[in-house]
């Protein structure tokens, strides 16, 4: 947009002394002007106008010239255009009529035209506070007023901006899970929804339907939240629990929409896991009272993921005394347990205790490992605690050195210093070279099978601490260090137990003294 300005201006150069001041004052009329110590004359034209004042105006055209000059001698006028305002003139134009009786030796800058003594300048723009000078030089022909007539048109560019805005309506949601839950955890899910366009969004709603097999705390299958108007920029964050009915992989999708066609949408994906714990006990199935007997404990992450809160227990029956505990377990009274924290995927841990019963019997063990989130997971160990019959031999002669042709009495007595009976005890006797049997009696019957054996018959029991004693009488038919030999077979024992007892037979010299 462009204003025009058009700035008259007039100015009378007197010459000689044909005018007094009165007659210039006339021509003038109610033009601005005045006479300049120096003799000069000054005329001006403003805008606004009336211009009393140069320096009130915004746009001032001023002419200077002598007051008075010598017909035929050369002298100059000078219009100046100033653009005294804050905004740059544009396509100025300069108008200036030679008056009649001057003529122009030179113009500094040349006119765009030249017509009729009337010289045109187009200045182009004169930037604020700036000015545009023209200088016209010449000579006076003749006496008298000479009257130069101006005229200027200055155009302001005013830019005068008018903005609308263009916004649009737009919507952003979030939708996060943890990358993976387990099974007896509640699930956190969190939806953000954010108005990330111009204008505010209005009947915010979000909505997620739940995939198979997750459903939010309260049971429902499908997410409906009415969040309303949301201002430019503002964002809503709600926060729901969902449970998982089943261990598995999954993923949907969400979705927020809003008034003018306004949809958003995101995806999230959460791995619901279940701890996978392998619990292996191992202990022997039999083994002996009052003997240490060891049990092992492995529990192992079979899992992808780590399990916490793991815990191990053994609740051992019966009168079993437990002696050793390794990794810090606690007891309590017949029950061990062992707090193992965390076990990451692939991680085993390896438990041991060991105890010791007085009684025989069945000795049961409950082996229980439990976690976050496991239910716990059991096995059972049977072992079987026997006695051990520990039977002795002890033999005893009545008599050591035995006389040739005498006869020794050996005692057999067999004494079980176990924890348990003995059952189907026999004994075989062997007698050495120069013994004869001669007769044998006891806790049974005692039978001779051969020149140099003989047998007890079986005894069926032998209870713990109980003895049982035999006596054998042989006839020393034979001189030297004879041996008397006792094995002992049970059921009990793998292997014959010997023992055996050595006599001197001998034979005395003699020698014959006769009276004289």
């Amino acid at each position: 947009m462009k204003q025009v300005l058009g700035l008259g201006l007039a100015l009378l150069l007197a010459g000689g002394a044909l005018f007094a001041g009165d007659d210039v004052a006339k021509i003038m009329g109610a033009a601005n002007y005045k006479e300049i110590k120096g003799g000069s004359i000054l005329s001006w034209a403003g805008f606004p106008g009336p211009a009393k004042d140069p320096a009130a105006a915004l746009v001032l055209l001023e002419k200077r010239g002598p007051a008075e000059v010598i017909v035929g001698d050369t002298f100059a006028y000078q219009i100046q255009v100033t653009n005294r305002s804050s905004i740059d003139a544009v396509a100025v134009t300069l108008e200036d009529s030679i008056p009649a009786g001057f003529a122009v030796e030179s113009v500094d800058p040349k006119p765009a035209t030249d017509s009729g003594g009337k010289f045109t300048w187009d200045l182009g723009s004169i930037p604020a506070k700036s000015a545009k000078l023209i200088t016209i030089c010449g000579r006076a022909l003749q006496t008298g007023c000479l009257l130069s007539s101006s005229r200027a048109k200055v155009y302001f560019e005013l830019a005068l901006p008018l903005v609308t805005r263009a916004v649009q309506t737009n919507i952003t949601l979030a939708k996060t899970l943890p990358s993976f839950a387990e099974l007896c955890d509640l699930i956190p899910l969190t939806l953000t929804v954010q108005n990330c366009g111009g204008t505010p969004a209005k009947n915010v709603c979000i909505n997620d339907a739940l995939p198979e097999g997750l459903l939010t705390e309260d049971g429902k299958s499908e997410i409906k939240i009415s969040v309303g108007t949301l201002g430019v920029g503002e964002s809503r964050t709600f926060r729901i629990n969902l449970k998982a009915s089943r261990t598995g992989e999954f993923t949907n999708t969400a979705t927020a929409s809003a008034d003018r066609n306004c949809y958003a949408q995101d995806s999230a994906t959460v791995k619901v896991v279940a701890p996978e714990i392998e619990l292996v006990a191992m202990g022997p199935l039999e083994g002996y009272i009052c003997t240490p007997v060891p049990y092992q404990i492995t529990v192992t992450n079979k899992g992808e993921y780590p399990v916490r809160d793991v815990i191990v227990t053994d609740a051992i029956g019966g009168d079993f005394k437990i002696e050793k505990i390794s990794d810090n377990g606690k007891a309590s009274r017949n029950r061990v347990a062992w707090v193992v924290g965390t076990l990451n995927p692939g991680e085993s841990r390896t438990l041991s205790l060991t105890g010791s019963s007085t009684i025989e019997g069945q000795v049961a063990s409950d082996i229980a490992v439990t976690a976050h989130c496991l239910a716990s997971k059991k096995v059972s160990h049977c072992l079987n605690l026997v006695g051990v019959p520990g039977v002795l031999t002890s033999l005893k002669d009545n008599c050591d050195p035995v006389i040739l042709n005498g006869q020794v009495t050996y005692s057999v007595t067999a004494s079980n210093t176990g924890s348990r009976e003995a059952t189907n005890l026999r004994y075989t006797i062997t007698l050495d070279e120069g013994m004869e049997y001669v007769s044998g009696s006891g806790a049974t019957p005692v039978t001779q099978v051969s020149p140099k054996a003989l047998s007890f018959a079986p005894l069926p029991v032998l209870a713990k601490g109980a003895t049982a004693a035999w006596t054998v009488t042989v006839k020393a038919t034979g001189t030297g260090d004879k041996r008397f030999r006792a094995d002992l077979i049970t059921n009990e024992l793998e292997t014959v137990v010997s023992k055996s007892e050595s006599t001197n037979f001998y034979e005395p010299a003699y020698s014959v003294v006769i009276a004289q």
